[in-house]
């Protein structure tokens, strides 16, 4: 097998699936060129290539399809985000719908609406739709994309949703004006002719439902951004004993990085001098900092909380730790297919045929001796009653209405496609740290040294501890304050980074920390002593004067709705699972207190994706819930990923759900609403293909065939109009819904 090449490529101009598809298809016809892959979340396209093939010459492969390309580094992230549709252009587009739909809708209705009698259509019929005219031409300008890439959809043969809005809308507006033309010329009766309000309104809303689409992507891309602002952009190397900053890219293998006390660490590397605690918590999902010393293996992107390194880097650029988490997150991303719109399915028949029927009723009614008028009319009637605005309605509505009511419920979804996944999702993967749990140290135990009192335990090690800022430090003096304990402040304190301190406190020595500390300060522990940690408990020894005086066990927080919560999604038939970076014991602990059957423990960020992948070969549809940036390529590579919202920004914006209460429930209810929007989805697409079906044939003219009258587009409209207040309707009944707690 010949050696081939990778070559990156940054696309801009890209706004869908469908412009990366022809991107794609560009690069695969090249001579040479053995895949092409093409991601719209990053902008890029990564070309595998026989040695022969010129970078230059696929740059401008993709600059022919009518974008924008430029060659990239392989390690190179850019990410742009997209802005198509102006807030400008969908408010504008929102409040002139809305002013023509009251206006056309006025005589329709039972009782009518009130209108100044300059444009009511009983005294001044031609300013009635002038004035429907006047507002529905911006909507429709405001709008045009849809008539752009409707009508290149139905030149190549492939019309989607676009093409089914253009068709309809443009079949209305145009009838419409015609009957607007009649009116000046003195047919009063034209003014019950009129449509501009279903060409306004359906436009209006389909560019609202464009609009939540574009915000979903951009939120997939600032996702990556999150990230790559993890990386950090300069180092400081040690050269002949000088410090010199470079920027970060520009570290190599074996060079020497110095990591100051609250930096970033630029690369990964083994620690050659020095000793520090570094907060891995977004690789690993550990609350607590991790002790380096000489011969340790640090990870770039992670955070030096205390001391000062030098390392010697092992890996630099794309192979780093972090920016292997960044590489999943945008394959992830990659590989996850957008979701089934049954309507862009069944478009690419129904519009083709709906047009075809009413060609070829229009030919056999001509050929039978008809007049004009008469075909005109089923010809219109036709096309008119086709307009897909219930079909078009059918799902964003019931999205919005999904969507709002999951935000009263503290959910928040990221638009159709995620509901429409959610409703399916029979496999949930919980993270540990801050999901399962708090994320919080609390003190589970107080074992004093023969003859020590607790309280003196307590009182000795809070006061030792009350000049640090570490999270061991935060529970033993939130547990002293509990118990009304008075803390010294000490006289002098010596943090050992990663171990503990050692600390002055009212003229004697205290020194309170790990295991090591106690045997670097020679301090003994008789045997008889109780030194047993609790399962999942992290200990702390404590001294006074160089005598052992007892430990104090430190434990993570349950929340404690997490067993109720997991009690329902097992009884919804949905499997649950714990995944975590923490040690065995601690996650086995916490695992069977939530009442979690199935655990894995201390995994990396690449070993919880693999689990979500491993799962979804079975044949699952797996939703992650987490809250790290260790989480982010679970999250990005699961059908669903599911973030609390008291985790970090990179994790929330690699999920679909977003839940913005405290509480585990919100997993449950988050599941529960989107298989109801899912159903009433499901209903109002059968009830618009019904109405579809049974309004066609009559349109085309059924009727008359059996001595019926004709079948007027006015009729064709309220249909239209009754078949979409219907779809409405049904969506709304989301607005109540009520997930049950129990």
């Amino acid at each position: 097998m010949n050696e081939t090449k990778h070559v990156k490529i940054n696309v801009q101009g890209m706004t869908c699936a469908a412009c990366s598809a022809s991107v794609e298809r560009a690069l695969r016809r090249v001579d040479g060129v053995v895949q092409a892959t093409v991601n719209l979340a990053t902008n890029s396209a990564t070309v595998l290539c026989d040695p022969s093939v010129s970078p230059e010459h696929l740059v401008e492969v993709v600059n022919k399809t009518g974008f924008t390309a430029a060659l990239a580094d392989e390690d190179e992230v850019n990410v742009a985000l997209t802005h198509t549709i102006s807030k400008k252009r969908l408010i504008t587009a929102l409040i002139c719908g809305a002013v023509v739909l009251y206006i056309g809708m006025s005589h329709m209705l039972p009782v009518r609406l009130p209108l100044p009698a300059v444009i009511d259509d009983r005294v001044n019929p031609l300013n009635f739709a002038l004035i429907q005219l006047v507002f529905t031409v911006p909507v429709l300008i405001c709008g045009r994309n849809f008539f752009i890439n409707g009508m290149k959809n139905l030149i190549k043969r492939h019309p989607n949703m676009d093409s089914l809005v253009m068709i309809g809308t443009t079949t209305a507006f145009l009838y419409s004006l015609y009957n607007t033309v009649t009116i000046v010329q003195g047919n009063a009766h034209g003014a019950h002719n009129l449509y501009y309000e279903s060409a306004a309104v359906v436009v209006a809303l389909v560019l609202l439902g464009k609009f939540l689409e574009e915000n979903s992507k951009n939120s997939a891309k600032k996702a990556i951004n999150s990230l790559v602002s993890m990386i950090p952009n300069t180092a400081i190397l040690l050269k002949d004993g000088q410090e010199v900053e470079v920027p970060a890219k520009q570290v190599r293998v074996k060079n020497i990085v110095l990591v100051k006390p609250g930096t970033r660490i630029p690369v990964d590397g083994t620690v050659l001098s020095g000793q520090a605690s570094v907060d891995e918590s977004m690789l690993t999902g550990e609350s607590l900092p991790v002790y380096k010393e000489v011969g340790s293996h640090v990870s770039g992107g992670t955070i030096c909380k205390d001391g000062m390194l030098q390392i010697e880097a092992t890996g630099v650029g794309g192979n780093t730790a972090i920016s292997q988490v960044l590489r999943l997150v945008t394959e992830a991303q990659e590989r996850k297919a957008p979701a089934a719109r049954l309507a862009d399915k069944i478009s690419g028949i129904f519009v083709p045929t709906v047009v075809s029927i009413a060609i070829i009723t229009s030919i056999l009614w001509a050929i039978s001796g008809k007049e004009l008028a008469f075909v005109l009319n089923n010809f219109v009637a036709v096309l008119v009653v086709a307009c897909p605005c219930a079909l078009g309605l059918a799902t964003p509505i019931a999205v919005i209405a999904g969507t709002g009511r999951g935000a009263n419920l503290g959910i928040l979804y990221r638009g159709g496609d995620v509901i429409e996944t959610a409703a399916g999702v029979n496999t949930v993967i919980f993270d540990k740290t801050g999901t399962i749990t708090y994320g919080k140290l609390k003190t589970a135990a107080v074992t004093p040294a023969k003859g020590i009192e607790e309280l003196e335990l307590l009182g000795y090690c809070a006061s030792a501890e009350s000049g640090s800022e570490h999270p061991i430090a935060a529970a033993i003096l939130d547990h002293a304050q509990q118990d009304g304990i008075t803390v010294i402040r000490p006289e002098s304190t010596q943090s050992i980074p990663g171990r503990g301190i050692i600390a002055k406190v009212d003229g004697k020595t205290v020194i309170a920390g790990t295991m090591a500390l106690m045997e670097l300060e020679k301090i003994e522990i008789p045997e008889d002593e109780d030194t047993t940690v609790l399962p999942g408990c992290t200990a702390i020894y404590v001294a006074l004067d160089a005598n052992y005086i007892g430990m104090i066990s430190l434990s993570d927080t349950i929340r404690p709705d997490a067993r109720d919560a997991i009690a329902q999604l097992n009884a919804m038939g949905i499997e649950t699972v714990m995944i975590t970076g923490d040690n065995e014991g601690a996650a086995k602990l916490i695992a069977k207190e939530a009442g979690i059957a199935s655990v894995r423990a201390q995994v990396l960020p690449q070993d919880k994706h693999q689990a979500v992948e491993e799962f979804k070969k079975q044949g699952r549809i797996v939703a992650m819930v987490g809250d790290g940036i260790n989480d982010a390529p679970a999250l990005a590579g699961a059908n669903v990923g599911i973030a609390l919202s008291s985790g970090t920004d990179v994790a929330a914006e690699s999920a679909g759900i977003i839940l913005m209460r405290e509480d585990l429930h919100a997993v449950v209810d988050s599941l529960k609403l989107s298989r109801k929007t899912m159903q009433i989805i499901r209903q109002n697409l059968f009830w618009a293909f019904i109405y579809n079906m049974i309004g066609i044939p009559i349109a085309a003219g059924l009727l008359v065939l059996f001595g019926g009258p004709a079948f007027s587009p006015v009729f064709g409209g309220a249909a239209m109009a009754f078949s979409s207040v219907s779809v409405v309707s049904n969506s709304l009944r989301l607005t109540r819904y009520q997930p049950n707690k129990k």
